[in-house]
């Protein structure tokens, strides 16, 4: 669970989600015991709907982790829609083209085992729907870089940004953090001003915001 919210709200929101099947609970199991950030089932769920919603045809995801809201996204598409996801560490990656292969998904995904800072550079293609999971930190400069990928009218969902309240009273656990926990508040506060997007926070698992890109 996450501090964000109170638990008993978050056990409620939990349990109004429809029943996830094996594989997604494994993989849910598996990144517990191996101490893996993944998205919560409520976050996978609303991934899921939007990609329902904005029916993309190119999804970029920056954070692959082990495949669990790349299955959720992709469960959610369209056949002639495909997504490119990036994993930086070669173990995870490769567990999540096992994943992909179990959840019979991926003939939709193309996977690139690199760093995102430099695998976004050599991307040619544009994209309608971003999803960003990658090292909080660098948040703001994952936006500059993808901004050029995303198309008039695509929509950019990135995950964690509320850091299990950190950023709402600037406290954090170690030293080692504050970088990352003031680099998040400053990227939240900056979208007020961004005038090419229009964002909205949403106070679900640990926080996503949803960045549209006026076209």
């Amino acid at each position: 669970m996450k501090d964000v919210l109170d638990n008993n709200l978050q056990f409620f929101l939990k349990s109004l989600l429809p029943e996830r099947d094996k594989l997604l609970i494994e993989i849910e199991k598996y990144a517990q015991e191996h101490h893996i950030s993944i998205v919560e089932p409520e976050v996978g769920q609303l991934l899921n709907l939007l990609v329902n919603i904005v029916k993309p045809k190119k999804i970029l995801e920056i954070g692959t982790a082990v495949g669990y809201s790349t299955i959720w996204m992709a469960r959610g598409i369209e056949s002639d829609a495909r997504i490119t996801t990036i994993e930086l560490l070669p173990k995870r990656f490769e567990k999540a083209l096992e994943n992909f292969k179990k959840a019979a998904v991926i003939d939709k995904i193309q996977g690139i085992n690199g760093d995102a800072k430099d695998v976004v550079f050599q991307l040619a293609d544009i994209y309608d729907f971003i999803f960003l999971d990658a090292a909080k930190g660098q948040y703001p400069e994952f936006l500059n870089l993808t901004h050029r990928l995303l198309k008039p009218g695509g929509l950019l969902v990135a995950d964690n940004v509320l850091l299990n309240g950190w950023v709402v009273d600037l406290k954090y656990p170690e030293r080692r953090k504050k970088t990352m926990v003031y680099r998040m508040r400053n990227f939240l506060e900056d979208l007020k001003n961004q005038d090419d997007f229009v964002s909205s926070i949403i106070p679900l698992g640990d926080g996503v915001v949803l960045i549209w890109k006026k076209g």
